[in-house]
């Protein structure tokens, strides 16, 4: 059966009216949108966001502006998700400690629609992205000049500023989701421990690559599960290397399919701005291509290593030996889309369930794609729970007419009662 979901446009302008009913993706039951809260209404739900990458922190964002208790949980010990920036360091023959960053994941991304254009504004305005010209070798008729938005100083940067004020639970496996009668508990595991539990939280919100949502909502919602184990992430192999300074043009390089090759992208790191510079020293960073990573997926590092370097050393201007300071690879298991989740919305979510999914993979693959798909999950969270709490509003103050209205009549007895005492006591 097609997908039937409700939009937070939608379900916002159902607002301060009767509750909504909806049928939820994949034929979950109708319902009424939203969730047990605290009989007072005072307290905001605990929402646990599984994911600390562009899609997460928008999603935790909107939830915390809404005044939502959120807690963002992400495996890896830093923010961003693929928006990431390696730190490396090298002695050279005298012994000398070198520095390198490498933005090895997603380097630079575009704004164009409005929402996601005004919080990269806020961004810049707080130095924490710019604008960037960058100038890229490619085959006509691709520009050779693009406009794109770079975070600064550093990838995840971004990331940070959208989670300012999100409590944060880093280096924190989810490893299992467990129906309780608070809502969810979450089975974690980190370096140190296995097996341990947080919760209960009345939403768990999925924005994690589609494999390992899978996993968690599989016995849960199996509708979704399905569908998100059918979306395909190609790998990649990412090759991070510093050489002596080259005569090089270019900021980077989008390599035609009939060069290609091993590689389909190389960039210079130190070009985008806020980047490090270091006299006399390049840092590079060159993506192989996706039937390339999958033919090496399970590769030695030292091999592929040596095989990427050898085919950027082939890209590079020729004429004098390149001297290598420094290199080293990454591997990426769900590094490009393939293919998206079917049904063509920007999120799912279960206000029954207290379950939603978002992520890069509702749209083109694209960090503006995870971020509005995040953003809309948020909008359609937050919708669901203030119409059910204006549900609770109106019968808290139907509740209090209704006891004002005994009051009333008792005091009008009493009102009439008391005359008759004074007259037969007269």
């Amino acid at each position: 059966m097609p997908f039937q979901f409700i939009s937070a446009s939608t379900a916002k302008s159902h607002m301060n009216n009767a509750p909504l009913q909806y049928k939820a993706p994949f034929g979950l039951a109708p319902t009424t949108i939203g969730v047990s809260l605290p009989v007072n209404g005072l307290e905001p739900p605990r929402i646990a966001v599984i994911g600390a990458g562009a899609a997460g922190a928008a999603c935790a964002a909107g939830l915390l502006r809404a005044g939502f208790d959120v807690t963002v949980f992400d495996k890896s010990r830093g923010l961003g998700g693929r928006m990431a920036t390696h730190r490396a360091q090298w002695a050279d023959a005298s012994g000398s400690t070198h520095v390198a960053e490498f933005d090895h994941g997603c380097s630079q991304f575009t704004a164009t629609r409005p929402r996601f254009q005004a919080t990269v504004k806020r961004a810049e305005a707080l130095g924490y992205a710019s604008r960037w010209s960058q100038q890229v070798y490619a085959a006509f008729p691709l520009p050779r000049e693009r406009q794109v938005v770079v975070p600064t100083p550093n990838m995840p940067a971004f990331c940070r500023h959208l989670l300012s004020g999100v409590p944060l639970r880093l280096g924190h496996a989810v490893t299992g989701l467990q129906r309780c009668p608070g809502g969810w508990l979450l089975h974690l595991a980190d370096d140190h421990a296995e097996g341990r539990t947080e919760g209960p939280f009345e939403q768990v919100l999925l924005t994690i690559p589609p494999a390992q949502a899978a996993m968690l909502l599989a016995g849960h919602q199996n509708d979704w599960a399905a569908a998100l184990a059918a979306v395909r992430m190609a790998p990649r192999w990412t090759l991070m290397a510093v050489t002596d300074d080259l005569d090089w043009p270019w900021d980077a390089a989008e390599i035609d399919e009939s060069e290609r090759g091993a590689l389909a992208w190389i960039g210079r790191n130190d070009r985008a701005p806020g980047r490090r510079i270091t006299a006399g020293l390049v840092p590079w960073v060159a993506h192989a291509t996706s039937a390339w990573s999958l033919a090496h997926l399970e590769d030695d590092p030292a091999d592929v290593c040596k095989a990427l370097r050898a085919a950027l050393e082939k890209k590079l201007p020729r004429g004098l030996p390149v001297r290598w300071h420094h290199a080293g690879v990454h591997r990426w298991r769900y590094a490009q889309l393939a293919n998206p989740a079917a049904g063509g919305f920007d999120c799912w979510w279960s206000a029954g369930l207290g379950l939603g999914v978002c992520g890069d993979s509702f749209g083109d693959g694209t960090v503006e794609a995870a971020w509005c798909s995040g953003d809309e999950l948020a909008d359609a969270v937050a919708a669901s729970l203030d119409d059910m709490l204006d549900v609770q509003t109106v019968e808290t103050a139907d509740t209090t007419e209704n006891v004002d209205t005994a009051d009333s009549a008792k005091t009008a007895k009493t009102t009439e009662a008391e005359p008759e005492l004074a007259d037969s006591t007269h």
